[in-house]
């Protein structure tokens, strides 16, 4: 009974170590795609749909398009487009998320890499919202 009570001692010992591994490389693969939020990207996330979306979505992409969208309101291009180069389902998007729009404002240019990216990351389509 002894030696049963050592040797099963012995093999969760050895199972054990394993087993923490595992679930340590989990919590460090789940910390490598959190991110922080300032609280004003949390409140741009509660007020555009398509970035919250994204964060659920694609997560590793969030801090790129949150650092795309401070650099082009933070330097506004010179060029301007007008809405009637805008598909409906653009213009729909810049209304359901009011961040997209001020960035579109700003910088066409960016605005339009912006929305291919968080396309590419909806799975190559549009975005819901």
């Amino acid at each position: 009974m002894r030696q049963a009570a050592s040797w099963i001692a012995a093999l969760l010992l050895g199972v054990l170590p394993i087993g923490i591994a595992g679930i340590a490389s989990t919590e460090v693969h789940a910390a490598e795609t959190a991110i922080v939020l300032s609280a004003d990207e949390q409140e741009m996330l509660a007020a555009n749909p398509a970035l919250a979306e994204l964060a659920v979505d694609a997560p590793e992409l969030l801090r790129e398009v949150l650092d795309r969208i401070a650099e082009a309101l933070a330097h506004p291009s010179k060029t301007r487009g007008g809405m009637g180069q805008l598909d409906a389902d653009t213009i729909r998007l810049f209304g359901q998320n009011p961040i997209l729009l001020n960035v579109w404002r700003s910088s066409p240019e960016a605005s339009a890499d912006l929305l291919q990216l968080i396309r590419i990351a909806a799975g190559g389509s549009k975005p819901k919202q």
